[in-house]
């Protein structure tokens, strides 16, 4: 029996629902299932419009394995950037680059990887229960990799709050920081979601895409070349539904 595995679902909606099923250790990701979890980010199906990630149980995501060499084997620095930052830097990269808007259903721990992953969604609705950490300095591990993943989603004052001080940040105070858009008590949860999910069903697929592309290249853009990249992608996107007088649907 498989140690972990990843499901996806989809929806009338277009909604893609991707969710990690590990519960009974916090749905921390082992090496397999982070190439599952990639190939369902690189591979939404043609119908999908956003994509909506959970974790199966308790817990969001506690991390993943320890992919570190045993104590007293000797590894050189590149044998460990290949083997520990090379491949989840790559599974970032592919989150972060999905053409689609990702809701994140955060409950529990969203430590580590849980926590790169939480803050790499577009939408991140964090239920009463969650629990965001970043515990590598614990081990004497500098969380560069995770710190990769959110280094353009949170001010610095507040990474550097999470990196040194490895304190768990609870809902509210994930939104106060940014690494959250909203805090909801367990039981409006469910509602919340269908709100989310109504409000995106609403849109073109194009009109999401358009809109997901540029908020990942805004960060990297001075404003005459951010200024440049909206008018040509806000006028290619507007244009469909000229050109195709029937391209009302959403596609």
């Amino acid at each position: 029996m498989k140690d972990g595995i990843i499901h996806t679902e989809l929806s009338d909606d277009g909604g893609y629902t991707i969710t990690i099923d590990r519960p009974e250790k916090g749905n921390a990701l082992t090496s397999e299932m982070t190439d599952q979890l990639a190939k369902a980010f690189s591979q939404p199906p043609e119908g999908a419009r956003f994509i909506v990630l959970s974790g199966q149980g308790d817990d969001f995501c506690a991390g993943r394995d320890s992919p570190m060499p045993k104590g007293g084997q000797v590894m050189s620095a590149e044998a460990i950037r290949a083997r520990v930052a090379d491949p989840v830097l790559a599974f970032y990269e592919t989150i972060r680059n999905v053409s689609l808007p990702v809701i994140c259903i955060v409950r529990g721990r969203a430590h580590g990887v849980g926590c790169a992953l939480a803050g790499l969604g577009d939408i991140i609705i964090a239920d009463q229960t969650a629990d965001f950490c970043i515990p590598e300095m614990n081990r004497d591990i500098p969380p560069l990799l995770v710190g990769t993943a959110l280094a353009d989603r949170l001010p610095r004052a507040a990474l550097s709050r999470m990196i040194y001080g490895r304190e768990s940040v609870d809902a509210q105070a994930a939104v106060i920081m940014g690494l959250a858009s909203e805090a909801v008590a367990s039981d409006e949860l469910e509602a919340r979601i269908a709100t989310w999910r109504s409000l995106l069903s609403q849109n073109s697929k194009t009109i999401l895409s358009t809109v997901k592309r540029f908020l990942n290249v805004a960060p990297e853009l001075g404003f005459q070349s951010l200024r440049e990249y909206a008018a040509v992608s806000n006028s290619a996107a507007v244009s469909e539904r000229f050109i195709d007088p029937n391209n009302k649907s959403k596609k």
